[in-house]
């Protein structure tokens, strides 16, 4: 069964080596880090993790590059040198870390961050969500980071239900990789048990973007996902309508 370094291999030997481009020198800038990645992983026709939205993808996904630099290679002091690089993943890791001891989130971000939004709170959670992709980081802690988020920004409600859909989804693709969800039953059943893991029944997220996931960002064969969804036809109707929405 693939684990999850399995399942992120090849973004993961990108990031291992955009790392030697960072540290022979090669890399200046955030942007030309942005343009560095994007341009691998079109090269290797790699979609970064990510649901329904695109805007400022490879931005967003440098948190992959940090995380593998700071967890899998143990780069620690030189991640210090290049915290211009990485600024918002830098100040991210410390706001999750002070959650994960206990801090209450809106204090450590207002306290980490020169500004407090919408962006800031979700960059957070997207580097506790990769870390639980890439397996540096254990689901429960997540879930916990996650939920004492949302009742310290009652304020993004909507927000914290769509990146629960998101989650959710992400975890569902994830599971029909592994061959854990062969069938549309399994998928049903995991699907309630996650909703009901994080608070809300309302988080289920439609079939289109579980296969958007499972297809795009796992490379799952897609004969694998239509055994575990609805059928094409059905499908393909629900996302018509969900689009239209």
């Amino acid at each position: 069964m693939p684990t999850a370094s399995d399942l992120h291999k090849e973004r993961v030997e990108i990031a291992v080596n955009i790392w030697g481009e960072i540290l022979n020198g090669s890399v200046s800038t955030r942007r030309e880090l942005v343009e560095l990645l994007r341009e691998a992983y079109e090269a290797g026709k790699i979609e970064p993790i990510r649901g329904k939205t695109k805007i400022d993808i490879y931005d967003k996904e440098l948190a992959t590059v940090f995380l593998v630099g700071k967890h899998g290679l143990g780069l620690d002091e030189e991640l210090e040198k290049v915290r211009d690089l990485f600024g918002v993943e830098y100040a991210a890791n410390t706001v999750l870390e002070r959650v994960m001891r206990g801090e209450d989130p809106r204090k450590a971000a207002e306290e980490v961050f020169e500004k407090v939004d919408e962006n800031t709170v979700f960059r957070v959670l997207r580097l506790a969500m990769t870390a639980v992709a890439l397996g540096f980081m254990l689901e429960d802690e997540f879930l916990k980071v996650l939920l004492a988020f949302e009742k310290s920004f009652p304020e993004y409600a909507p927000n914290f239900l769509g990146f629960k859909r998101f989650y959710i989804a992400y975890k569902l693709a994830e599971s029909i990789a592994r061959g854990e969800v062969r069938n549309r039953i399994e998928k049903e059943a995991l699907k309630h048990a996650m909703c009901l893991r994080l608070g809300s029944e309302k988080a289920a997220p439609p079939d289109w973007l579980v296969r958007e996931i499972a297809v795009k960002v796992l490379k799952v064969p897609e004969h694998k996902v239509n055994d575990a969804l609805s059928l094409v036809r059905k499908r393909a109707k629900g996302s018509r309508k969900e689009a239209a929405e």
